[in-house]
């Protein structure tokens, strides 16, 4: 139990920051980092398929768990990096399952973080991030071309609608997250 106890320190230890809206966002993206490796069970369970391809939706981990140590060291925009790459694995896993198994819908969270975790005064940061998630929507969507993963109409429907309610519960849980971090930051400066 006693080790137990010690990871779970030193991952609260890896995630805190001195700003609440960014240690908000570290935890939340360690959260999905520890959810990511079950997304290729979720997969299987709605599609009846299993496939070698599915671990392809893991490469983005690594870069989830570092999303702490790249906020620690920018720390003005360093919390941008884990919608940013939520928003890249997004596109990544619309090339790979394909347009039609609604995985963008994954963008909507991403949006969601990334305006709850910044301040006024990263504005500008933030209209980057949303110019650069919204070009890349418009440039990739439709274009995809065809899935390394293909499934039938009635495969992409169930995992278009486990992506819908992921999506709608990872920015539920996001809001629920950051509404006390905000809160605390506006005391923090008035």
């Amino acid at each position: 139990m006693a080790d137990f106890e010690a990871l779970w320190r030193r991952v609260r230890d890896y995630a805190a920051a001195p700003d609440p809206l960014t240690a908000t966002s570290n935890r939340l993206a360690l959260i999905l980092a520890s959810n990511q490796p079950f997304y290729p069970f979720y997969v299987r369970w709605v599609t009846g398929e299993a496939n070698p391809l599915l671990a392809m939706t893991l490469l983005s981990t690594p870069f989830f768990l570092a999303s702490p140590w790249v906020a620690r060291r920018l720390p003005d925009v360093g919390r941008l990096w884990f919608p940013a790459v939520g928003a890249i694995n997004t596109f990544f896993c619309a090339f790979v399952f394909g347009q039609g198994s609604g995985v963008e819908f994954f963008l909507a969270p991403c949006l969601t973080i990334a305006a709850l975790s910044c301040r006024r005064t990263h504005i500008r940061a933030l209209a980057g991030y949303v110019a650069a998630l919204l070009g890349g929507y418009l440039l990739l969507h439709g274009n995809y071309g065809t899935p390394l993963y293909p499934l039938d109409a009635r495969q992409q429907d169930a995992l278009g609608s486990l992506n819908f309610y992921s999506a709608l519960t990872l920015s539920a849980i996001a809001v629920w997250m950051f509404l006390p971090a905000r809160r605390h930051s506006l005391r923090m400066t008035r």
